[in-house]
C-alpha cells in the first residue's frame, strides 16, 4: 500500500500546478545542510526577493535548527514538506532528488550542483554495465525518474564534456556557473552569511582552527572513500610518528574522514592531531588553515582558490587507477608533492611547509578547472533559473 501511495504521488508530481518563484533545496540526501546548496540558499534568502526559497531535509533536527534561525525548512515528508516540494518550479540538489522528496518532484526542474570536479569517473563512465539489456535498463530507469538532472552546473568550460559524459547529458544542459560554495573562500559572501555557515552542532572546530592559525600551522586532511581499492585510511597512517613531527615543526592537523571511513585520532596521546566531524561543513574551516592533505577528493580543486600548498597521498593509486580510474591524468593535475608511502608523506609536509615550489603549477590547474576569482558563482547560478531575470 506504501509502495502504491508513492507512485501516486510521483505521478501526481509531475500535473502539480509549479512555481517558478518557489525554490526548494537540499542535499546529501536530504541528511545535512551543507554544500552547494546550502551556500545557493543561503545567497538566494538575501538576495533574490522575488524568489522564495525553501530548504527540504530528511532531518528533523536539521529542519528545527534552520527554522530557529528564521529560514523556511520543513521536513521532507511532512504534509507542508510534500506541499512545497510539489509546487517547487526549481529544485536544487546536490546528489539527486532523493536530497528532497523524489516523489514530490516529478514536474520540477530539477538543478544539479553536485559536489565536486570530475577527477575521478562517475556513473555512466565508472563502470556501470549500462548497455546490459535488462541491468542497463534498470540503471537508465533510475537515472531517468529519481537521479535525473534536467540542467547541471560545473566549475568552468573544461568540465562540460566530462560531465555531459559521465552524467548521460546533452552538453547544452551543462553550464560552467562555477559552485557556489566557492564564493566563500574568495569573498564573494556577504560577513553576515559568512558567519552563518558555522553555527553547527560541533561547530566549535572552526574557532579552535582560527585560533591555532594565528601562530601555528594549521594542516587539514580530508581523504576520499577508497571503496573500489578495500583501503582505509587508517592502515596508512603512523599517527605517533605524524604526531612527533608535528610538534616538532609546531604544526596542528585535522582530519576530517570521508563519512563511510573512520579514524581514531581522539587518544590522549596526541597533542596535535585532533579529527572533525564527517558530517560538518568542511569549507569554512578552510581558510584556516595553511596545507591541505588528499588523495582523490576534489576538494582541493576549491582549495586552490586560496593558492596553498596541497599534499598528495595516493597510497593506492595504481590499484585505484585500475577500479575506479580517472577522467583527468593525475600527474598533470595534482599542483603538489605526490607520496604513495608514508614517510614520502612525512618529508612533503616539511618540504611545503619550508618552501612553496608550486605557485605556477596551482595556478594553471585554478585558471583550467574554476571560474575566475572575481565570479560571483551564486549569481551566476540563480540567474539562469530566476522568472525575473530575462533569458538570453
Amino acid at each position: 500500500m506504501k509502495h502504491l501511495l508513492l507512485g501516486v504521488l510521483f505521478l501526481l508530481s509531475f500535473v502539480w500546478p509549479k512555481d517558478d518563484a518557489l525554490w526548494a533545496f537540499g542535499a546529501n540526501d536530504g541528511k545535512a545542510f551543507v554544500d552547494n546548496s546550502k551556500y545557493l540558499y543561503l545567497h538566494a534568502v538575501e538576495e533574490r526577493e522575488n524568489v522564495t526559497p525553501v530548504w527540504i531535509a530528511k532531518d528533523r533536527a536539521v529542519v528545527e535548527t534552520l527554522q530557529s534561525r528564521g529560514y523556511k525548512a520543513y521536513y521532507a515528508f511532512s504534509l507542508q514538506g510534500i506541499r512545497v516540494t510539489l509546487r517547487a518550479g526549481v529544485v536544487f540538489v546536490s546528489h539527486g532528488t532523493r536530497d528532497v522528496n523524489m516523489w514530490c518532484s516529478g514536474g520540477a526542474t530539477v538543478v544539479g550542483l553536485w559536489h565536486g570536479v570530475m577527477l575521478k569517473q562517475v556513473s555512466w563512465d565508472a563502470g556501470r554495465d549500462v548497455d546490459h539489456p535488462v541491468m542497463g535498463l534498470i540503471e537508465r530507469g533510475k537515472y531517468t525518474l529519481f537521479k535525473r538532472f534536467d540542467w547541471l552546473t560545473v566549475t568552468s568550460e573544461a568540465m562540460v564534456e566530462p560531465f555531459a559524459s559521465g552524467r548521460g547529458m546533452d552538453p547544452s544542459r551543462v553550464v560552467a556557473t562555477g559552485y557556489p560554495r566557492n564564493d566563500l573562500l574568495d569573498g564573494g559572501f556577504p560577513e553576515g552569511i559568512e558567519t552563518e555557515t558555522k553555527s553547527e552542532t560541533g561547530a566549535e572546530i572552526y574557532e579552535t582552527a582560527e585560533k591555532l592559525h594565528e601562530e601555528s600551522d594549521v594542516l587539514l586532511y580530508a581523504p576520499t572513500f577508497h571503496e573500489e581499492t578495500g583501503q582505509h585510511i587508517r592502515d596508512h597512517l603512523d599517527l605517533s610518528k605524524l604526531d612527533a613531527l608535528l610538534a616538532d615543526i609546531d604544526a596542528y592537523l585535522i582530519v576530517k574522514p570521508h563519512p563511510r571511513d573512520r579514524l581514531d585520532t581522539d587518544r590522549g596521546e596526541f597533542s596535535r592531531i585532533m579529527s572533525m566531524s564527517s558530517a560538518l561543513d568542511v569549507y569554512p574551516l578552510l581558510p584556516a588553515t595553511d596545507v591541505l592533505i588528499t588523495d582523490y577528493s576534489s576538494l582541493y580543486f576549491d582549495y586552490l582558490l586560496l593558492d596553498r600548498p596541497v599534499v598528495f597521498y595516493p597510497f593506492d593509486r595504481e590499484q585505484y587507477r585500475a577500479t575506479r580510474g580517472f577522467n583527468l591524468d593525475y600527474d598533470e593535475v595534482t599542483p603538489g608533492p605526490i607520496a604513495t608511502e608514508f614517510e614520502e608523506l612525512l618529508t612533503s609536509i616539511e618540504a611545503v611547509l619550508e618552501d612553496d615550489d608550486f605557485a605556477a603549477e596551482r595556478k594553471a590547474v585554478r585558471d583550467e578547472f574554476l571560474q575566475p576569482p572575481s565570479t560571483n558563482r551564486c549569481a551566476a547560478v540563480c540567474d539562469q533559473f530566476d522568472p525575473a531575470v530575462p533569458a538570453e
